[in-house]
């Protein structure tokens, strides 16, 4: 990248790096002359789409049953804009233990997201939104998986090697170049304190503001798009939009990928930070929409399911049983009994009565023997 088209409208200053190019070093947030008001019909939709979300996490007796089932949807996602496949089904075999699974990188890759996400929520407790919190969630993010991006991966540290936006692994070819690594600490710490500051009038666009600055700093080797979207979900619980995590943008994000490239680019090149904020906003809406369908459908079956074995003559475990599938829709018949405390024979008899009534069914050719709820995450697609 040269000046690539970047001219006095760009978002942050080209400065000097390997091979004779320039890498783009972002401008400190927030944009300089951003009126709010240009986006108040975007931002009254998604700020009301967002409260009805809240408003649903709020009622849920047990949000975890609903939560876990949105990250591991969310995981694969965001893995898929990354060049990392799997599917919902088989995440859950795979964290459930099952052989075929478990000999797949990708679905190792795509579980070490869930796990990010959620030690960087747990963070939340202790520690406000941090380059070492969004450290944290990049280690655990790489930590076990093979990656050969052409510069030294090493999970949880800032890059240390100049990394570049497409070019077919050509940097005299890149389409764009972030901050080099002397600049990423500073830019990073700047990114910090922006998303620190204690005047945060609208958050859902300080999201937008942030999600963007971290990519164009591109601060890691590998694994920046996923960590920078778990960035959205950490601002929006530790700033109280959401109590819970329940909004999760891959899925749109996904669809619109090159919509979403795009964008984020002309902010860097010409200054759209409308057209970004816009396209970010819209994305919130349509994302906490599809999340209140999920949630609704997944009520739906859980109450179809707790409607059809309430009654005296059934166990009282298996209403149990049938809360647990909803958190976790794989599980061997020991970790069932583990959950709910009882023997291993008194978690097979119920769960023997559930397949025999077509709720749940054996899952063929694994030891421990596994037992799925198909219906459970049929749902959360």
């Amino acid at each position: 990248m040269d000046r690539n088209g970047f001219a006095r409208n760009a978002t942050g200053t080209l400065i000097p790096t390997i091979g004779g190019r320039k890498a783009f070093v972002p401008d400190a947030l927030p944009p300089r002359a951003l009126s709010l008001d240009r986006f108040l019909p975007e931002l009254t939709r998604a700020t009301q789409a967002v409260g009805e979300l809240k408003g649903i996490g709020r009622a849920i007796p047990n949000p975890l049953l609903l939560v876990r089932p949105l990250q591991r949807r969310e995981a694969v996602s965001s893995s898929s804009m990354e060049g990392t496949y799997t599917t919902l089904t088989d995440l859950f075999l795979f964290e459930a233990g099952a052989g075929e699974a478990a000999t797949r990188g990708d679905n190792r890759e795509v579980l070490n997201y869930v796990r990010a996400l959620e030690g960087a929520i747990d963070g939340l407790a202790a520690l406000p939104i941090s380059t070492r919190l969004i450290r944290d969630a990049h280690r655990v993010l790489l930590t076990g998986v093979a990656r050969n991006r052409g510069a030294a991966v090493d999970a949880g540290e800032l890059k240390r090697d100049q990394n570049w936006i497409g070019g077919g692994g050509r940097i005299d070819s890149a389409r764009f170049i972030p901050a080099p690594p002397a600049e990423t600490p500073g830019a990073m710490d700047t990114l910090m304190g922006f998303v620190n500051r204690e005047d945060r009038p609208a958050p859902l666009i300080d999201a937008a503001l942030a999600h963007y600055q971290f990519e164009a700093i591109h601060p890691f080797a590998d694994g920046n798009g996923r960590v920078g979207r778990m960035l959205i979900t950490l601002m929006l619980i530790d700033n109280g939009t959401l109590p819970q995590p329940l909004l999760y943008m891959s899925p749109y994000l996904e669809r619109h990928k090159d919509r979403y490239i795009d964008l984020m680019y002309a902010v860097s090149r010409d200054g759209a930070w409308e057209e970004w904020i816009a396209f970010f906003l819209e994305a919130v809406a349509e994302s906490a929409a599809e999340t209140i369908a999920v949630v609704e459908r997944l009520q739906d079956l859980q109450r179809d399911y707790r409607e059809r074995f309430q009654t005296a003559r059934r166990s009282a475990l298996m209403l149990r049983i049938i809360d647990l599938a909803f958190e976790r829709p794989v599980r061997s018949i020991s970790d069932f009994a583990e959950a709910l405390g009882v023997s291993y024979q008194g978690a097979a008899n119920n769960l023997n009565e559930l397949i025999g009534h077509g709720v749940a069914e054996e899952v063929g050719g694994t030891y421990p023997k596994l037992i799925r709820f198909p219906g459970c995450w049929r749902r959360c697609r």
